[in-house]
């Protein structure tokens, strides 16, 4: 599992499942939505995810200016990223959940290449995607670097000197 951080963003990508499952700290600069969803696009292209899941519950209110954005800009390039499911923890806000509920359904109007479901807890999320084949909660998801360094790097033998490398 592999993850990443930047202000305000945390990704974490699951390889066997290849899974990004993306969520933000709690941050009420609307503005910020544009460039933080730009990114998530990115980790999606890097990691060549096949299944998404986003964590909408903690947005902050969405303005109708990045209402347009998604819809005419980011949701677009989202269909392009090669993805086969989508899993939404919508947002505990009703207004943000109306808005992105009518965003993604103008934009079903259109053919998606992927499925989409909503969900209102991890668990029921997290076992969509993996067909029950991982562990579901947030505990199971282990925080990046809480072991030390010699037992998270995976060690293999050099065949030609019968050293081993890390």
């Amino acid at each position: 599992m592999e993850k990443e951080d930047a202000p305000h963003l945390t990704f974490r990508y699951n390889v066997r499942f290849s899974l990004l499952r993306f969520w933000w700290q709690q941050t009420s600069d609307t503005e910020a939505l544009p460039h933080l969803l730009t990114r998530l696009l990115k980790a999606v292209r890097h990691y060549q995810a096949r299944q998404l899941l986003l964590d909408l519950r903690p947005m902050p209110p969405l303005n109708p200016q990045v209402q347009q954005w998604l819809q005419t800009s980011w949701l677009p390039r989202l269909r392009q990223c090669g993805l086969q499911r989508l899993a939404l923890l919508l947002p505990t806000n009703t207004y943000n959940m109306l808005v992105v509920e009518s965003i993604l359904w103008t934009s079903a109007q259109e053919h998606l290449p992927y499925e989409v479901q909503y969900f209102a807890e991890l668990p029921a999320a997290l076992d969509w995607l993996t067909n029950s084949e991982v562990a579901t909660s947030d505990a199971d998801w282990p925080c990046w670097k809480q072991q030390p360094m010699h037992l998270r790097v995976r060690r293999r033998n050099c065949p030609s000197r019968g050293l081993v490398h890390l």
